[in-house]
């Protein structure tokens, strides 16, 4: 029989939160060296030693987080405005914004562009079929 939704297939597996036997005797060979190691990385960083420089790096400054981009967007009255928004887009591109949000920008555009085609295409298709209801009203 399958699992039923909600239940867990093993409900005596292993607790959240336990560890892994072999990170729980790493972590007790640490456990009283963490200063040493710390000071000896510190050292072979100072000395040249390329792979700590980076983990020193690593931990003393942060990851860079995107930071928000503004863009003045045109007013987009429909499809053949759309070229107005990726203008902007490249503008703001070529003054420094990232390529992460560029992408994010591009992704909001094609987005906004298929929901004004959904909406003309919609236009398009009442109006054609009111043209024919009228036509055939004639007959």
């Amino acid at each position: 029989m399958p699992f039923q939704k909600g239940e867990s297939g093993n409900p005596n597996g292993r607790p959240k939160g336990a560890l892994n036997k072999t990170t729980t005797m790493a972590r007790s060979l640490l456990e009283g060296e963490a200063e040493a190691l710390i000071k000896k990385v510190v050292q072979l960083a100072l000395e040249g030693d390329l792979t700590c420089l980076r983990i020193c790096f690593e931990r003393l400054v942060p990851a860079t987080r995107d930071i928000p981009a503004m863009i003045d967007l045109p007013d987009i009255a429909g499809v053949a405005d759309m070229p107005k928004l990726f203008a902007a887009i490249s503008a703001r591109l070529r003054e420094g914004i990232t390529n992460p949000q560029a992408a994010t920008f591009i992704h909001f555009v094609e987005a906004f562009q298929k929901s004004l085609e959904t909406v003309e295409l919609e236009v398009r298709v009442s109006a054609l079929e009111e043209q024919a209801e009228a036509e055939r009203g004639k007959y």
